[in-house]
């Protein structure tokens, strides 16, 4: 058991009146107070500005908290001892709000003492730093940290220390108890902590933290022992979540063009233990003008760790990672599971409404029949050109019906892009290069297939191992005339290998963010400057950061900015330069773009057409460390879209891969109301031209609420724009392209 000495208590129970006007009951809970197993008591504060009170709603209860705003100097809460015992395991818990915060947002530190109270142990629990603006903004997370006292200990001291630079940071419940706390829930999903459990000590995990109590069950639901909710994009798909108002839904609809497939995201939650649920399509769809003639497909969340505070950190929390085939689930009474289903529509649809119903049924208990309706509407689609380009960075798999069964699922998403990784020369005693015909085989392969699913668009191929494979200089101050020799000839054959092979163009890209090293910067401008005093030779470079965006520039045919550094700057600057323009960012979901379809829906829908970018390539496809299911056995987290799945459905999707589908989507959707707008504009007709205009000022007004940068569009998309925008913004969108359409006819 952890507890508090009462003769330390007593004593700081005494000194906190000076904080909060008395000392309240020690078993009440309040803003200035640390929990325990045995109760509560007061924390140590030491800091220039006074602290607020306030409050902030988890699951329904009304729960106190202080607001640490920007001032001189650093806030510093410190606890009284905690007597912990040898060889026990005990969890801090602390719950964290941040507002626009830079600086040293969050430190804790544990010390642990022995009988005589010398410090054993000093171990840092957890630091959050922000740097730059706008600064870090998220809503309520509860953490945990758990730790195994050593052999000697006898009682902890935790220290809370926040030195903001700007902004605010709001601090709500913190505990010190005896156990492993979300860790123990959490390791019941992460792989990598289930096989190796000691390293439990090493991660913080979070919880999102819901401010609504679960809404009143309905009479079919109570006779399910079921909550039924809707999570269009499965935003905050996370195991606890709570049904909000707006998710509770008598039934599910869809409306969409033909051609397009109608996604609806739902989950379930258990009202008791349940030993198996099953979710079932129950028949087809039919409608008014006949039965849909499709083959829905039904998934189930799996969840997973995510990393949290970056790619590389060790905070995280728990979400549904990919897409699974159901099965039945055993369920603890409050724990709830999540769903995806896919209806695709083809193209001959008739316009019109079609019905269809997905029972769920546990073990024991009466069906939930849950009806859903996709509304077709009288429009198609045009396939995306080369106006705009959607890609990935692809890590092609050995097996080439594996490489199949991926590139037939990114052209079923209207993806028809790659950036690809290696170059296929090799050094040459007599020569100095030659072509490295075992690579160009295996390029080849891939080629053909790349060609048969329509990946007709410029290729980037990444050849940093040049240096390698040709024995060529680090340095670039190293480089000799006969090094700049070697270099063009490898270049040259590669490209001439891919014209007489009938390949896609290739563009080559020799230095990956070479702003992060001096060394590299200059190895970009040499290769670069290389690759530029060749005809017909066509140059790209990864950029993140927008000095070398302008300064690398003139060396370039084409830029992919990382999406931090897209703005009116850099890409005006581009095209003024006639430098073509693409920007990247990771396919699964980080703290940059959010971690579910709904966030990633609008990025390449809407942002891609405001920006003035030609494209976007996400990185990746698949790219894992160790177990490809597995975020936390690397020292990154993993990069996938999609994941590998066995036979026969080869391929899993992340919630993130359809919701860039369902962005390609709105953009094909874009590029149809342009062209529309085009034609009205040619019209002879006042008053033709007049219903175009109507068009263009509703497609400007969408596009222009759009922040024009990167960094700023990103902290729109979380903390200012509706979570469901991209869906308004496509109906709004449809109205007027339907109407036009009606117009011509």
């Amino acid at each position: 058991m952890v507890y508090f000495r009462s003769t330390v208590l007593a004593g700081l129970c005494a000194a906190f009146i000076l904080y909060s006007a008395g000392c309240r009951n020690k078993t009440e809970e309040f803003a200035f107070t640390i929990r325990t197993d045995s109760g509560f008591s007061a924390w140590r504060v030491s800091g220039s500005t006074p602290l607020v009170e306030g409050t902030y709603q988890d699951r329904g209860q009304t729960k106190q908290s202080i607001l640490i705003d920007t001032g001189p100097g650093a806030y510093k809460l410190t606890s009284p001892p905690v007597t912990t015992g040898d060889d026990r395991t005990v969890s801090f818990l602390f719950t964290l709000k941040f507002e626009s915060a830079t600086g040293l947002l969050f430190e804790a530190r544990l010390k642990v003492l022995d009988e005589s109270e010398r410090l054993l142990v000093d171990s840092l629990l957890c630091r959050i730093t922000s740097r730059g603006r706008p600064g870090m903004t998220r809503d309520w997370i509860s953490y945990t940290r758990a730790l195994k006292m050593p052999p000697g200990s006898s009682s902890a001291v935790v220290e809370v220390t926040s030195e903001l630079e700007a902004g605010r940071v709001r601090l709500g419940e913190t505990a010190l108890v005896e156990g492993e706390g979300w860790l123990a829930y959490a390791a019941s999903f992460s792989t990598h902590l289930g096989r190796q459990p000691e390293d439990k000590y090493i991660y913080t995990t979070g919880r999102f933290v819901e401010p609504q109590p679960d809404p009143t069950p309905t009479a079919a639901e109570s006779r399910a022992s079921l909550l039924f909710f809707e999570r269009k994009g499965l935003v905050g798909a996370w195991p606890y979540a709570i049904p909000r108002p707006m998710d509770r839904v008598e039934i599910m609809t869809e409306t969409v063009p033909a051609s397009v497939v109608a996604p609806f995201a739902f989950g379930i939650k258990a009202l008791e233990h349940m030993s198996s649920v099953e979710v079932k399509l129950a028949g087809a769809l039919a409608g008014e003008t006949g039965v849909l003639k499709t083959e829905p497909c039904l998934y189930q969340a799996r969840y997973a760790a995510n990393r949290l505070g970056s790619s590389w950190g060790r905070e995280f929390g728990i979400r549904a990672r990919m897409l699974t085939p159901p099965e039945p689930k055993a369920l603890s009474r409050g724990e709830v599971r999540f769903f995806w289903l896919d209806v695709p529509v083809p193209p001959e649809t008739e316009p019109g409404t079609y019905q269809g119903r997905l029972s769920i049924e546990a073990a024991g208990h009466a069906p939930l029949e849950i009806p859903f309706r996709v509304e077709v509407l009288p429009l198609r689609l045009p396939p995306l050109t080369d106006e705009h380009v959607v890609g990935f960075y692809y890590y092609p798999p050995d097996d080439p019906g594996l490489i199949e069964a991926q590139l037939k699922d990114m052209a079923a998403h209207g993806v028809y892009a790659v950036s690809l990784s290696g170059s296929f020369v090799k050094k040459d005693p007599e020569r100095g290069v030659t072509v490295d015909y075992e690579r160009v085989a295996v390029l080849n392969r891939l080629m053909i297939l790349m060609r048969k699913h329509g990946f007709f668009r410029p290729t980037s191929l990444y050849v940093s191992d040049l240096l390698r494979k040709l024995d060529l200089p680090r340095n670039a101050e190293q480089w000799d005339e006969a090094d700049r020799k070697v270099y063009e000839r490898a270049i040259r054959l590669m490209d001439n290998i891919a014209k007489q092979w009938g390949w896609c163009q290739l563009m080559f890209f020799p230095v990956d963010e070479p702003a992060n090293d001096p060394e590299d910067l200059k190895l970009a401008e040499l290769t670069l400057g290389i690759l530029q005093g060749m005809d017909g030779i066509t140059s790209l470079c990864d950029l993140n950061t927008r000095a070398s965006v302008l300064e690398l520039s003139k060396y370039l045919d084409a830029v992919c900015m990382q999406i931090s550094s897209v703005s009116t700057e850099t890409v005006g600057s581009m095209k003024e330069q006639n430098v073509e323009t693409f920007m990247y960012l990771p396919a699964f979901g980080s703290s940059d773009v959010g971690h579910d379809a709904a966030y990633h829906r609008a990025i390449p829908g809407w942002f891609l057409p405001a920006s003035g970018v030609k494209g976007i390539y996400y990185f990746a496809y698949q790219n894992v460390t160790g177990d490809p299911y597995d975020e936390l056995d690397g020292g990154h987290r993993d990069w996938c879209a999609a994941y590998p799945a066995p036979e026969p459905e080869t391929v899993w999707p992340s919630p993130e891969w359809q919701g860039i589908r369902r962005g390609i989507e709105d953009l094909r959707l874009v590029i149809l109301a342009r062209e529309l707008i085009r034609r009205f504009d040619a019209a002879e007709n006042d008053e033709v031209r007049r219903l175009g205009e109507k068009t263009r000022d509703k497609l400007d007004s969408i596009l222009s609420s759009i922040k024009p940068s990167g960094t700023e569009v990103i902290y729109q998309l979380h903390h200012e724009l509706e979570t469901y925008i991209a869906e308004r913004w496509r109906q709004e969108l449809i109205g007027e392209v339907i109407s036009l359409q009606e117009a011509l006819h």
